[in-house]
């Protein structure tokens, strides 16, 4: 029996100005065809749900997608090279955050952690890149979702406070690095991205950065917080690890972080006035700041390069090298529209502001600054 389908097939071929009759034509089938698969009445064979795509100038996935009560046809975030597995047990079902991008839903798997609450599970996999997911809530609730990416701890604070303060809006946190959260908002698989990519209060460098992946769209850049990074080490450094020839010691284990974040440049810099550029660097790797001081911290590493909070948090030692600004990104006609909107409210929450400022190593003085990046 054939799964039940929604489909796109009439606005699609309105957006383009076609006729039942022409697309019929295109085709290869009577309109009376293409008057029953639109109405939902006929499911397409394969061969002519391609065609159909191919007519319509699309790929099938943007015209055709599963019916909720069968489970939502879904782009699936890539796993990070070197982060540790989110896939479940054997022969259990991915967990995933859900939520709509674009008018396409996005699912980003999960770890095995109980304490974060899946919005759907991987019944399918039908690529690399798409996957059947069955909701385990509303899709008109999943559909209220921010999807944000970025490595700051603190907006786990934010999307919290995005669900309590608002009833048409929640939002999911994805870790991910700088670079990493750029991609994924660059293929449309998160709403908005975090990046804290410059040395200096300014922001510059992130305001470059921005223009170069988003050359043709208007683009805003939001203060989140300003911060330094730095070097995480055990309490009162007594390995004296302060500089680059520090960091170079024989036997020294770093808290590695994956290549394009930005701690990962930072610490490229410190080597590159040591006259190092490809440096040798053994230790475990982290998945973020808050692990890198977890590593520290329980002996496993010996230093790594994280922001000051989760040193001061830890209760280890800190050396400060740059001080940065973290931003938040997002198209800029994105972002006046539900729910991503709420997201942006609820930074100027004074609440927020305040749970802020009694966290230690975040800055607030430019929380809600807002720099736009004209398209080219």
């Amino acid at each position: 029996m054939s799964e039940p389908l929604d489909n796109r097939i009439r606005p699609r071929r309105e957006q383009l100005g076609l006729s039942q009759h022409q697309l019929a034509d295109l085709v290869g089938v009577s309109r009376q065809a293409i008057i029953a698969i639109e109405g939902g009445r006929q499911v397409p064979s394969t061969s002519l749900g391609l065609r159909l795509a191919r007519a319509l100038r699309c790929s099938v996935e943007d015209v055709f997608t599963l019916s909720a009560a069968s489970g939502l046809s879904a782009r699936l975030a890539p796993s990070v090279p070197d982060a540790r597995p989110v896939a479940g047990p054997r022969g259990k079902e991915a967990r995933v955050a859900v939520g709509e991008v674009a008018g396409k839903w996005v699912a980003h798997r999960l770890p095995p952690d109980p304490t974060i609450s899946a919005d759907g599970v991987v019944a399918a996999e039908v690529s690399a890149r798409t996957g059947v997911v069955r909701p385990l809530a509303d899709t008109d609730q999943l559909r209220r979702n921010v999807i944000v990416s970025g490595c700051a701890p603190v907006l786990g604070a934010l999307v919290q406070r995005v669900g309590r303060r608002f009833v048409d809006a929640r939002a999911t946190w994805i870790p991910a690095s700088s670079r990493r959260s750029l991609e994924l908002l660059e293929t449309g698989l998160v709403h908005v991205a975090g990046i804290h990519l410059s040395r200096e209060t300014s922001g510059e460098d992130n305001v470059e950065t921005i223009r170069a992946r988003f050359p043709r769209e208007r683009m805003l850049a939001i203060n989140l917080t300003r911060w330094r990074q730095g070097l995480v080490v055990a309490p009162g450094n007594p390995l004296a690890i302060r500089n680059g020839a520090g960091v170079l010691r024989r036997g020294l284990r770093l808290a590695r972080r994956e290549e394009g974040s930005a701690a990962h440049k930072l610490l490229s810099v410190l080597l590159a006035r040591e006259g190092v550029d490809h440096p040798t660097l053994s230790g475990p790797y982290a998945a973020g700041h808050a692990e890198v001081a977890q590593l520290v911290r329980c002996g496993a590493a010996d230093f790594g390069v994280a922001i000051e909070s989760v040193a001061l948090a830890a209760g280890l030692g800190f050396v400060p090298l740059a001080e940065e600004r973290f931003d938040l990104v997002v198209p800029a006609t994105m972002a006046e529209t539900a729910p991503v909107s709420r997201l942006l409210q609820a930074l100027e929450d004074p609440a927020f502001k305040t749970e802020m400022a009694h966290l230690p190593g975040y800055d607030t003085e430019l929380v809600g600054h807002v720099t736009t990046v004209e398209a080219a």
